[in-house]
């Protein structure tokens, strides 16, 4: 699990009628996707030009869909597309995150995914399959056992696949090499996305904090972190051991 999780917001909205919370869900999805080229504004813009509906409408863009837009141009629309492509493969933690489904943040749809493995098994699941996992309660079961019975985010989520983005099984736990060790993580990761990185941490047995604290057995430093953050000053003061990316990949092997 992870120590600190961010508060969950309902961003998803069924009733087509609710603009502005259909536009936060549109904001939302797309930043856990981390499709960087597409902002706020951007988004509005190919809402307005009716180039998309929902967030699954954005894995179908073109090129020629884009550039002949003001202020777009072929070098702009060229980049956009080319995000959108690299950015369809996800972690199952952050597809389910990314749904927005009321109760769910980032630590409940890793535990989620941990325990599920793949969509197909969640969907399929009943609610006290789901409340049997740790740190899931009554709230949040019922919560994400009627989300998959709701047939317009079904219809949603096959749309999504149906355009190209590609759900990544997730690792089940597996206590082992990192059982009892806390890591926090800081910089940017090369070999592997963070949310991959504290994935390979819990199925190793280990915990992911987002703090450094007393109880932190390493931070894990990524290549490109080269000033002392906030995390590393403290594990400095501390005493904590400071590890590169390539240490924590060996203590995975």
């Amino acid at each position: 699990m992870e120590i600190s999780d961010k508060s969950s917001v309902a961003y998803y909205c069924t009733n087509s009628k609710c603009s502005a919370k259909n536009e936060r869900y549109l904001d939302h999805f797309i930043s856990v996707f981390e499709i960087y080229e597409l902002g706020p504004k951007i988004l509005r813009r190919f809402k307005d030009e009716g180039l998309i509906t929902d967030a699954a409408d954005v894995f179908t863009l073109k090129k020629e869909d884009i550039a002949p837009l003001e202020r777009f141009g072929e070098k702009s629309a060229e980049n956009i597309i080319k995000e959108i492509e690299l950015k369809k493969k996800i972690p199952f933690s952050k597809f389910l995150f990314a749904l927005g489904i009321l109760h769910v943040g980032e630590e409940t749809a890793r535990d989620l995914a941990i325990s599920f493995g793949t969509l197909d098994k969640l969907i399929n699941s009943d609610i006290e399959k789901i409340n049997e996992i740790e740190n899931i309660g009554g709230a949040v079961s019922k919560s994400v056992f009627n989300y998959f019975r709701d047939k317009s985010n079904l219809n949603f989520i096959e749309k999504l696949l149906k355009n190209g983005v590609v759900i990544e099984k997730a690792e089940k736990n597996k206590k082992g090499k990192l059982s009892g060790m806390i890591f926090v993580l800081t910089g940017t990761l090369f070999q592997m996305s963070r949310e991959l990185a504290k994935e390979k941490i819990i199925y190793f047995g280990g915990k992911v904090s987002s703090f450094v604290s007393k109880n932190t057995s390493y931070v894990v430093r990524g290549e490109e972190e080269n000033h002392l953050s906030s995390k590393l000053k403290n594990a400095q003061k501390s005493g904590i051991k400071i590890i590169s990316e390539k240490e924590f990949l060996n203590m995975l092997q």
